[in-house]
């Protein structure tokens, strides 16, 4: 593999500047933002060519993908589409969104297809793309759970249990309320996903038979939903927003956008379940505090930020911004995850982030990094990007092992050996649910999220091997960045062509280096004395640059560009303690280790000690070093700790590689005081058991 993924890296050098020119959209008029601050440079005008992020596309290419096709078709949720197209004879399997995680699954794909071509998979997709257009209903409508009527001899009895709680048949096609939640949820939310991976299948690979099927059932979604009035009284979850914003980018189409305005301001998203029920149910403009499911509430903010982008709406960006704060700076664990165990998956009360109990879904970790690039480009503002910087190296990279074939659905902080047997509680487990699909095309379409771009340039967003060739103001800007973080500050950027006129790059510099906060705005902060010294240092062909960084937490070079000129960036990288805002009681008393961008933890597999009992002393030095054997490959932290009033030499590892060797404890908030640290107790939402 190693080898493989060499020639790979060679390889992408070469790859011919025209490869884009293949995968223009399908109308000449394609959707504007005119609200961003930033536009997007899609994925397809990005070749990855990391010693980091490769590796772990190439495995989720050749490991994870093919596994979870085949988990697929094992547990029916292929053979669904086949019977619903009249291919197969058989019953229909029912799960919970079935279709959404084929759709996932085909989006990482897609991602993965663009950076390197496999010929078995495409193949396998192409036949997968045929068998789910074959399903799709004359007028458009597709999901195999809500397709047949039931006298049709492929469905379940309607005393069926999946059936009695979440409905199933023909006569239930948007058919959803708070009031009979949860039957016919979920059909908006399958739509959305299945936008999602036409569009990035089209931008990958040219091929428009999914984009139509797309456009069919977005179509289909707009006959039924014809007004505002049938949108507030429906309920669902809100995915589907995303989806349209992501056909209208590709087809101009403004029934699309007008269709993602109204769900994002109106689709009920909250459930019977859910705390303060008054605050979620209102429409989104009118929230203010962050309350329901914690992946529903993130895919409605992206959308939501996504017409803001296109349509504007001061009263909708009000709302946006005020639940980003309000969620980051009360109820956001310190490694990006929401959710601190209140039942049913949702945002508990703020400041209540209890340790052992943080559910911290892998899925709201991937939906919190698209929600936050969303709103870079919306503002131009580098804190968002620091935030999807903090999602993709530490809570959502956690939800994948290393070798790419098991998964996490919750991102635990601290965990004893007990009680642990699922990937809802400390253990990774081969599934295919809503969290492994998504984490594999998070992996493979980390290319989306590295750059962005306004008239006068590029930015600089993810420190991520690549080229990038896209256009910015008329100037083509194809430059190449090489770097080996996160691993190390060094970055340098290579212009492969020139520019007629003076063009700037815009390099963020980050938020664990600029500031005194690892999460912009945020509860967690460094310990004093820890910005000593130059925290970076630019040259521009090998000439010591002053530049400055600017409010919006980027530098800025701008100057006419020369082909072969070069940008050299060194990020220092010290180990930093990071201490918690006071109002959390759990995190009383407790440290936290981090070095760049990553989190690093203690697990037993290296510390033949009790991690969760031991005392890392406030004036103990803390070192990195480079372990190339270990886990891929990674740079641990040493230093020494009080266990059972003995001085150990201890080794923290970076937080998303933990469980990778077995069932060991795990300590990533660590005592300093333990005359302060409290033990870790139940969200207080779930102690009440109320929906207050």
């Amino acid at each position: 593999m190693k080898i493989f993924i060499q020639f790979l890296l060679i390889a992408s050098l070469f790859i011919p500047s025209h490869k884009k020119d293949l995968y223009q959209g399908p109308v000449d008029q394609q959707g504007t933002t005119p609200y961003a601050r930033l536009s997007p440079v899609p994925f397809n005008e990005v070749t990855i060519q990391d010693l980091f992020w490769l590796p772990k596309i190439i495995t989720v290419q050749k490991v994870s993908i093919p596994l979870l096709l085949n988990v697929a078709e094992k547990e029916g949720k292929i053979d669904n589409f086949r019977i619903v197209a009249g291919e197969k004879s058989g019953k229909i399997r029912l799960h919970n969104c079935g279709n959404s995680d084929v759709y996932k699954v085909l989006e990482a794909a897609a991602y993965s297809l663009y950076i390197h071509r496999d010929k078995e998979l495409q193949q396998r997709i192409d036949s997968l793309v045929s068998i789910i257009a074959a399903a799709q209903q004359p007028n458009g409508y597709l999901n195999t759970q809500f397709s047949l009527l039931f006298s049709n001899p492929a469905s379940p009895a309607p005393s069926n249990n999946f059936v009695r709680t979440f409905g199933y048949g023909k006569a239930m096609q948007w058919k959803s309320s708070v009031k009979n939640w949860p039957k016919g949820m979920g059909q908006l939310y399958c739509a959305g996903h299945l936008m999602e991976a036409a569009v990035a299948y089209y931008r990958a690979t040219g091929k428009k038979q999914l984009l139509q099927v797309a456009i069919r059932v977005a179509d289909n979604i707009a006959h039924v939903f014809t007004s505002i009035d049938k949108i507030k009284n429906y309920a669902d979850h809100p995915e589907v927003s995303i989806g349209l914003f992501k056909l209208y980018e590709v087809t101009g189409n403004v029934k699309y956008l007008k269709l993602a305005n109204w769900f994002s301001r109106y689709l009920k998203f909250t459930r019977p379940v859910d705390l303060h029920q008054y605050e979620d149910s209102m429409p989104l403009q009118d929230q203010r505090h962050p309350y329901g499911h914690c992946v529903r509430t993130a895919y409605i903010y992206t959308g939501a930020t996504d017409v803001v982008r296109s349509m504007g709406g001061d009263d909708l960006k009000t709302a946006i911004d005020s639940l980003w704060y309000n969620l980051v700076s009360t109820k956001m664990y310190i490694h990006g995850g929401t959710g601190n165990g209140t039942y049913a998956e949702q945002q508990g009360l703020p400041y209540d982030l209890p340790i052992t109990t943080t559910y911290s879904e892998t899925c709201a970790s991937v939906a919190q990094g698209e929600w936050n690039h969303s709103l870079n480009l919306l503002t131009g503002n580098a804190k968002y990007a620091d935030m999807v910087e903090l999602e993709s190296y530490n809570s959502a990279l956690d939800g994948i092992s290393l070798d790419g074939r098991k998964f996490f659905y919750c991102n635990k902080l601290n965990m004893d050996t007990a009680n642990r047997h699922d990937e809802h509680s400390g253990v990774r487990t081969t599934f295919l649910f809503c969290c492994s699909s998504n984490v594999v095309r998070f992996v493979a379409g980390i290319g989306r999220w590295i750059y962005a771009k306004d008239s006068k340039g590029l930015y600089v967003n993810l420190f991520i091997g690549s080229k990038v060739n896209t256009v910015a103001g008329g100037q083509t800007m194809d430059i190449r960045q090489i770097t080996h973080y996160p691993w190390k500050g060094y970055i340098t950027f290579v212009f492969d062509q020139g520019t007629s006129k003076k063009m700037n790059l815009n390099i963020r510099i980050p938020s664990w280096l600029r500031s005194t906060r690892p999460i912009p705005d945020g509860l967690y902060y460094f310990g004093s004395g820890q910005r000593a010294g130059s925290p970076y240092r630019i040259r521009i062909n090998g000439v010591k640059t002053t530049a400055e960084t600017g409010t919006n937490g980027y530098v800025t070079l701008s100057r006419k560009w020369n082909k072969g000129d070069r940008v050299e960036v060194h990020f220092d990288m010290p180990v930093k303690r990071v201490y918690t805002n006071h109002m959390v009681q759990a995190n009383r008393g407790r440290v936290a280790l981090m070095r760049g961008p990553l989190l690093y933890s203690l697990e037993g597999a290296d510390n033949h000690f009790d991690v969760l009992k031991m005392v890392l002393p406030k004036t103990v030095k803390v070192e990195a070093q480079a372990v190339p054997g270990l886990l891929g490959g990674v740079v641990v932290l040493k230093g020494f700790g009080i266990s059972h009033n003995k001085h150990v030499g201890f080794t923290a590892i970076p937080y998303y590689s933990w469980d990778n060797r077995g069932i060991y404890q795990l300590a990533t908030l660590l005592i300093e005081d333990k005359n302060k640290a409290t033990q870790a107790s139940e969200p207080v939402a779930r102690k009440l058991n109320t929906n207050g």
